[in-house]
């Protein structure tokens, strides 16, 4: 959840936005969420006016404020054309360019002097919903171009004291598994994340987007997505996570049974003219869909061959509650940087350093599993952590994410300077323990097992996991 440092007034008591002939940048996010109608970036280049450059000794930054101002203009201009009611500034960045070039050839000297202000940025076009209240969470840059400071937060759930943190999941009384129009197990579109995470208990997997939205899962197929503190879209198996990492989560037994219920009538693997009874159903791209005011309920079938005599039946299998206008693309997990752990040497088992993960370390984490959270580093890459946050166990994995062929698993490992089949691995560890499709390595207290496909070997390595 973001959080302002700059609280300005009663600016935060939610105001109505105020008329104005060019679409305003917004110091405060809507209360209602908007329709994002274009993302704009780009870099502006003002040559500064030859009466201000002579006239100041302080250098080009000296007139930052005055063509930053001009360009906040030219940014709401643009916005315009789009016919946008309001601009929210993601990104925003002024520079100064001052170069004096001599130069000498046959016809004499040739002086050159570039003086400018290069303000680049990244805008955001909104069409607003008909209620235009703000809220009191301030947007990154505010209308003057002022970047706002921020701390993300991580919400964490107080420890009951008999029990960890996957307990408490285990625990907790989930809400009915109700699906609406606009919801999903008691959660609405628009809520907070505050309103989720106390609906829900812990959440298993937390996945950061390149948008900047936050996917929070429970269990191993339902997934709401927060972007600026609130729920923006609810998805069962929005294919974030593959098969084989969603092996590295923990069951639920309070989110992954089929028992969800749509207004009351309608359960997984009803009939699809079942569901047209209750529904009005718009075909749409291969899914079928039922538009409410601000949002809509998007439901997907899958053919059934129950009799090699009759024709295939269509059946209820997945829903989703986005907003009424699609995003034009689908984000990718934004990893974070874990350039100062050396994986190599830690599998390598040479290396005594004790590492202890940054909170930007953990934005992207496997909170619930039977052996501690999981940080993920990337797509095959695991680090356990203790309460403090220093790494307790490591895993190297086929992809938990985008698919992934042996030869392109083959180049993972050799990043890690992990040996690929068991014949090179028991070289590598001539003390190691064979036990046909694993490989037992012990040194002082780490502990090092490794599988492979086969008994084989020649055979090739699945995964590899270090216990400190």
């Amino acid at each position: 959840m973001k959080q302002s440092l700059l609280l300005i007034g009663c600016i935060i008591c939610s105001p109505a936005l105020a008329d104005n002939p060019l679409p305003p940048i917004l110091d405060f996010y809507p209360q209602c969420v908007p329709q994002v109608i274009n993302t704009a970036s780009n870099k502006i280049i003002y040559d500064i006016d030859p009466a201000l450059a002579t006239s100041s000794t302080s250098g080009v930054m000296a007139h930052r404020e005055m063509y930053l101002q001009r360009a906040l203009v030219d940014i709401q201009r643009q916005a315009q054309i789009d016919n946008a009611d309001a601009v929210i500034i993601q990104r925003l960045n002024v520079t100064g360019v001052d170069r004096s070039i001599n130069l000498q050839d046959s016809s004499g000297k040739v002086n050159s002097n570039i003086k400018q202000i290069h303000v680049s940025s990244t805008v955001e076009h909104l069409k607003l919903c008909d209620d235009k209240q703000l809220t009191a969470n301030s947007t990154p840059y505010n209308s003057k171009g002022k970047a706002v400071s921020f701390t993300e937060t991580v919400v964490k759930l107080a420890l009951p004291e008999d029990g960890s943190l996957f307990t408490q999941a285990q625990k907790h009384s989930a809400p009915d598994a109700a699906i609406t129009i606009d919801s999903a197990y008691g959660v609405h579109i628009g809520d907070s994340v505050d309103g989720l995470q106390s609906a829900l208990g812990p959440h298993s997997i937390q996945l950061q987007l390149s948008d900047g939205t936050i996917a929070y899962g429970y269990g191993r197929n339902l997934w709401f997505f927060v972007k600026n503190a609130y729920v923006v879209m609810i998805s069962q198996d929005p294919g974030l996570v593959n098969n084989h990492g969603k092996n590295q989560i923990a069951l639920s037994e309070n989110y992954d049974n089929d028992d969800w219920i749509i207004e009351g009538k309608i359960h997984p693997g009803d009939k699809q003219e079942t569901v047209a009874k209750y529904l009005l159903l718009n075909k749409h791209n291969g899914d079928y869909r039922v538009t409410g005011k601000n949002s809509q309920l998007i439901l997907q079938f899958e053919d059934y061959n129950e009799s090699i005599t009759k024709a295939a039946v269509s059946r209820l299998n997945r829903f989703a509650i986005m907003p009424l206008v699609d995003a034009s693309h689908t984000p990718q997990v934004n990893f974070a940087n874990f350039d100062n752990i050396d994986i190599a040497k830690i599998i390598a088992l040479d290396h005594k350093q004790t590492y202890t993960l940054q909170p930007q370390q953990l934005v992207n984490q496997i909170q619930l599993n039977e052996n501690g959270p999981k940080a993920i580093v990337n797509s095959n890459v695991l680090l356990g952590f203790n309460e403090q946050g220093t790494i307790n166990s490591l895993k190297v994995t086929e992809s938990m994410f985008e698919p992934q062929d042996i030869d392109e698993f083959k180049k993972v490992l050799a990043t890690y300077q992990i040996p690929t089949t068991k014949t090179a691995f028991l070289a590598r560890y001539p003390d190691a323990e064979d036990n046909f499709d694993n490989v037992m390595i012990t040194k002082g207290t780490i502990l090092m097992s490794v599988n492979f496909d086969s008994y084989d070997d020649d055979a090739e390595l699945i995964d590899l996991s270090i216990v400190f």
